[in-house]
């Protein structure tokens, strides 16, 4: 028998990228930790009261939550818990302060400040839903000025001998300066939804809980 003249052929080794590698390994160890996964949303952040939300077009600070009694001057009293806010208007133009959503209704994301008011828990319900309104020097306004600090309260009607919560906790949306539409190129802020939520529901932006003192005006 006769043997090659250069002996068996020895194997030449084989580089393997050093990236290629640790991505292989990478993938192994991901097949067996059971495939990808994608992260869990972290849960909008919570403020103490005093402390101010960043909510896109507005900032906002939660101060006080107040169960309050309100004298008429033909000696009437009604009770109501008062939620008071300051709020900055970071936009250029005046801003309304609009009302709390309509459970009953679709969200809109062009109705004011106050839509912003994603939930509040324990939920209050009321036949007409709260007021809410801008207070400087006595006066009752809907209008946020550009730049300008305003005091707001958000009220709640309540049964004069219910016991007031010792407690509520609030979800705050948030608004974003987008265009109108794919034709349409005019932007303007509005309530940012949810993109795969059925039906739309806004994204939460930050939860407050505020005690709530007793106090008779």
């Amino acid at each position: 028998m006769t043997s090659s003249p250069r002996g068996a052929r020895r194997r030449r080794p084989v580089l393997v990228p050093v990236a290629l590698a640790v991505v292989a390994v990478g993938i192994g160890a991901t097949a067996a930790l059971g495939g990808l996964k994608e992260a869990p949303e972290e849960p909008p952040p919570k403020v103490q009261p005093g402390e101010v939300i960043d909510q896109g077009e507005f900032h906002t600070q939660f101060l006080k939550a107040v169960d309050t009694v309100e004298r008429s001057e033909f000696g009437k009293t009604k009770r109501y818990l008062n939620l008071v806010l300051k709020v900055t208007n970071m936009g250029d133009t005046t801003a309304g302060i609009g009302m709390l959503h309509d459970p009953g209704q679709p969200w809109s994301p062009d109705a004011g400040f106050a839509s912003s008011f994603v939930s509040m828990t324990p939920e209050i319900k009321q036949e007409y839903g709260p007021r809410v309104h801008v207070l400087s020097y006595g006066v009752q306004s809907q209008q946020l000025h550009p730049g300008i600090t305003a005091t707001v309260v958000v009220q709640y009607e309540l049964d004069p001998s219910a016991k007031a919560p010792e407690s509520v906790t609030l979800a705050m949306g948030r608004f974003v300066y987008e265009k109108l539409g794919m034709r349409d190129q005019t932007r303007m802020w509005k309530l940012e939804l949810e993109e795969d939520a059925e039906p739309a529901v806004p994204v939460v932006a930050a939860r407050v809980t505020l005690p709530v003192r007793q106090e008779e005006a």
